[in-house]
């Protein structure tokens, strides 16, 4: 599945569509592919591989993803107030 989006919140939104679809569709797992270190309390997943330029693929949960975002976005939220 591709999903177009403008990079302004720095990918949250393309990764909540990607693991809204995963759950939709039925998948235990997300593949999603980093660069560099994850950021603080992101989820932990299976490494699936290593590319040359140092990208990580990994395999996680969608929903745990998911619940690292919403903790993300209600942090934001209560410290704009």
């Amino acid at each position: 599945m591709s999903v177009k989006v403008s990079d302004q919140d720095g990918g949250l939104n393309a990764l909540v569509f990607r693991c809204a679809a995963a759950i939709l569709d039925g998948h235990k797992t997300v593949t999603i592919s980093a660069t560099g270190k994850p950021p603080a309390g992101f989820p932990r997943g299976e490494l699936l591989s290593v590319g040359t330029n140092g990208s990580k693929n990994y395999a996680l949960c969608p929903i745990k993803v998911l619940a690292w975002v919403h903790k993300k976005a209600i942090k934001t939220i209560s410290n704009a107030t």
